[in-house]
C-alpha cells in the first residue's frame, strides 16, 4: 500500500529586500563569539546568496560512486546597493577617513569580519529573514557613466563578500521564515534587531 505524502509548507515566492544590517564580528575562537553594535545600511537593491566551494570529492569502491563528500560551506554574498557611503565602506573594507574627510584606501587594509542581515518581503505579505554569521568583503566594484543628452543611467555599487563557518561552533547561516515551524510575526519584529543566536531544547 502506498504512503500518503506529507503535505508541502506553504510555497511564495520573495518579491522584496530591506533592512540589511551589519554587526562586527570582534571575536571567533573555539571558546566562543561576541560581536559588536549593529548597523543599519540603507539602499539595497538586490541581495544573492551563491554556494562556491560545491564540488563533490567522490570516493568509489566496488567499481560504483561510493560516497560523496563536499567541503566546508562556504558562500558568496553580493548585495548591490544605491549607494554606499563612505562611513559604511570606512567600516566594510576597513578604509581611513582622514582629517579632511577623504576616504583613503591602502594596501595594508584587512577587511573585518562581518555578520550580515536582512529580510525580504514573500509574496504572501510575510517576510523571509536571513543572517549570515562570518562574512567579509571583496573589493568594492564601482561603476562610473557618462551622461547622454537627457539621459541618465543609474550606476549602483555592488559589493561581495565570502561567507564562511564560525570557528566557535561552526554555524554559518539561520533563515527564518514569518509563519512557518512557529516564527511569528512578533519574533521576526526583533530578528535583526541583534544578531541571532539559536535555541535548541537538544543541541544539534
Amino acid at each position: 500500500m502506498a504512503n500518503t505524502p506529507v503535505a508541502s509548507p506553504n510555497v511564495s515566492a520573495t518579491i522584496g529586500l530591506k533592512n540589511v544590517v551589519i554587526a562586527p564580528l570582534t571575536a571567533d575562537t573555539e571558546e566562543g563569539h561576541t560581536y559588536g553594535d549593529l548597523q543599519l545600511v540603507a539602499g539595497a537593491i538586490e541581495a544573492s546568496v551563491t554556494p562556491d566551494n560545491t564540488d563533490p570529492d567522490i570516493m568509489y569502491a566496488d567499481d560504483i560512486e561510493f560516497d560523496v563528500l563536499y567541503a566546508d560551506p562556504e558562500l558568496s554574498f553580493k548585495l548591490k546597493m544605491a549607494d554606499i557611503p563612505l562611513a559604511i565602506q570606512e567600516m566594510i573594507f576597513a578604509n581611513n577617513i582622514d582629517d579632511n574627510g577623504v576616504l583613503v584606501r591602502t594596501a595594508q587594509d584587512k577587511p573585518p569580519y562581518f555578520a550580515v542581515g536582512f529580510k525580504s518581503e514573500k509574496s504572501n505579505g510575510k517576510y523571509r529573514y536571513v543572517w549570515l554569521y562570518k562574512v567579509r568583503a571583496k573589493p568594492l566594484t564601482e561603476n562610473f557613466a557618462t551622461k547622454e543628452g537627457d539621459t541618465v543611467t543609474r550606476q549602483n555599487p555592488e559589493v561581495e563578500f565570502t561567507a564562511i563557518k564560525r570557528t566557535h561552533d561552526g554555524r554559518y547561516q539561520a533563515v527564518a521564515d514569518e509563519g512557518e515551524n512557529g516564527f511569528t510575526a512578533e519574533k521576526g519584529a526583533t530578528f535583526l534587531q541583534s544578531v541571532y543566536e539559536p535555541t535548541f531544547t537538544e543541541n544539534p
